[in-house]
């Protein structure tokens, strides 16, 4: 840790002490989850403080390209500042704008593109309008967030979120419902502490409609006595200093 408000990982820093939102185990979880194999170029959609995207860039081939799009003036200066201090600052870009209008608009195409969004519909105002816009969706949906992407992902791409459990149900209930030209090809219920039920959720969609039932499994972030799961330390180890 340093005097900043910020994070220590391995092999970087992620500060976040002008960013609504901190680093938090959700983030850490997609940027580790997240399927790289095949992918050449990377979009993380609101991508905060960077973390996501620096995540992936520890973990993609050198001549991967990673873009990072966020909206709110703060974190869109923090994140290029992180970035700028990494190892990765010529393989990662950051743009501000909005998300569904940067995929609507973008001539690129990406073979992986992730989201750890605002999980929040509708709420009391918050007292910060930088958190207001970290936390809440406002006129926008997960789906909508979902169905912008479709627009530059690759053929064989593709698009991974992590979640709140309910919204990411609701999510796939919405793409079935509305005939929307995805299948999730892959689901991970996330149990915070073992013997709790599932609170979040990560989900894998690919171009294409339903051929089979999602592969599904399971993740334990922490045994009852608060240390990290056996489920987590692979995914966590080349990124906690204390794994």
């Amino acid at each position: 840790m340093t005097n900043r408000a910020g994070f220590q990982f391995k092999q970087f820093t992620i500060y976040h002490d002008r960013c609504a939102m901190k680093v938090g185990t959700d983030g850490v979880l997609l940027g580790a989850w997240a399927d790289v194999i095949e992918a050449k170029t990377v979009l993380d959609l609101g991508c905060g403080t960077g973390l996501i995207a620096l995540m992936l860039a520890q973990r993609t081939a050198p001549q991967c390209r990673i873009v990072g799009v966020e909206i709110e003036e703060n974190a869109y200066q923090q994140a290029q500042e992180n970035v700028m201090m990494s190892p990765w600052a010529d393989k990662v870009s950051i743009i501000q704008d909005n998300v569904v209008h940067f995929c609507q608009h973008t001539l690129q195409q990406f073979d992986l593109i992730v989201a750890n969004p605002p999980y929040f519909a509708t709420a009391n105002k918050c007292r910060d309008d930088h958190r207001e816009m970290a936390r809440y969706l406002g006129n926008s949906s997960h789906l909508e967030w979902l169905i912008a992407a479709s627009h530059c992902v690759t053929e064989q791409g593709k698009i991974q979120f992590v979640l709140p459990f309910a919204a990411g149900v609701q999510l796939l209930e919405q793409v079935t419902a509305q005939n929307v030209p995805l299948h999730c090809e892959r689901l991970c219920e996330v149990i915070t502490k073992q013997g709790k039920t599932a609170q979040r959720i990560l989900l894998s969609f690919v171009k294409g409609q339903r051929s089979a039932l999602p592969i599904s499994s399971q993740l334990t972030i922490y045994t009852e006595q608060h240390q990290y799961h056996e489920d987590v330390i692979p995914l966590f180890q080349p990124f906690y200093l204390k794994l």
